[in-house]
């Protein structure tokens, strides 16, 4: 799971608006399939918002209280105060955003994905909406149902599509004066890491451990801004089925430094993985001459 940090991706799309016009576009034009850890919400205006408006600057307040809200029962209730007293305000979509996100968190990925598409459906364009149905698609697939493929198919649609949006974003975002250029970089490079991890993930579960490997360890690369324990788990863990034991062991080692729950799985896995490197030092031994 990935942590909401809305702040500074506010910071690296400042400036955007001058490239990203609002589109003059009706509830019912705006029809469009959807979608971590993720982006945080940005000003809809900057992503191609539809033209509703100017919000009001209590509008402006209101919604900021709710994405910078970590009370997750407490933001989702700011939500529907927030619809309730503005139905056609421009910053719907992040609003909408906010609230797909506290249902990831919360696990109910139902409520995520459908809170997610109405973001979407105001604003195909808007990251975060993206990465949290994406995320949410993806965890919430059970093997078992008929639609799990289909979920992870749309999974990794989305996926790429954020690539692609974050990509256009930061090729015209200017870097705000206040931030180091080698922080910039960082910052953007974690973010461009998400879409990845969800990838890895997706082929993960679809036991295409080549695809994987390669979609998690470009993620894990990517992030040093904030490593995710769980990208180094399910690195190891799609190492160790390819059979790659000595870097599945270092994958898995990561892990359990950065800690939290994923590093106590990781801990257990570890314990198969150096049984099975002993086992094979073993037999290299006794097979020299």
């Amino acid at each position: 799971m990935r942590k909401h940090i809305a702040v500074v991706l506010l910071l690296l799309l400042a400036g955007v608006e001058a490239w990203s016009q609002p589109q003059a576009q009706s509830d019912q034009q705006r029809q469009e399939k959807k979608p971590s850890t993720q982006f945080g919400q940005q000003q809809s205006t900057q992503f191609g918002m539809p033209a509703a408006g100017p919000p009001t600057a209590e509008e402006k307040a209101a919604a900021q209280k709710i994405t910078e809200s970590t009370d997750l029962q407490e933001r989702l209730a700011l939500v529907e105060q927030f619809l309730a007293n503005w139905p056609q305000s421009s910053l719907r979509s992040d609003v909408y955003a906010a609230a797909s996100e506290a249902y990831r968190i919360q696990r109910n990925y139902d409520k995520a994905v459908e809170y997610g598409q109405l973001a979407l459906d105001l604003n195909p364009r808007h990251p975060s909406a993206l990465m949290t149905v994406a995320d949410s698609l993806a965890e919430g697939a059970v093997s078992v149902q008929p639609d799990y493929q289909e979920k992870l198919a749309r999974a990794e649609e989305y996926c790429r599509r954020a690539l692609e949006v974050l990509a256009e974003v930061f090729a015209k975002a200017p870097r705000p004066p206040d931030i180091p250029e080698e922080q910039y970089s960082t910052q953007q490079k974690y973010f461009e890491a998400q879409p990845h991890a969800t990838l890895g993930y997706i082929y993960l579960r679809q036991n295409d451990y080549p695809r994987a490997i390669e979609e998690l360890k470009l993620a894990t690369e990517l992030n040093q801004y904030r490593p995710n324990a769980y990208d180094f788990l399910r690195l190891g863990v799609a190492q160790f089925r390819a059979k790659q034991y000595a870097e599945a062991e270092a994958s898995l080692q990561r892990c359990v430094e950065i800690g939290g729950p994923a590093g106590e799985t990781a801990q257990r896995q570890l314990v198969s993985v150096r049984r099975l490197l002993q086992a094979q030092q073993q037999q290299s031994e006794e097979k020299k001459p």
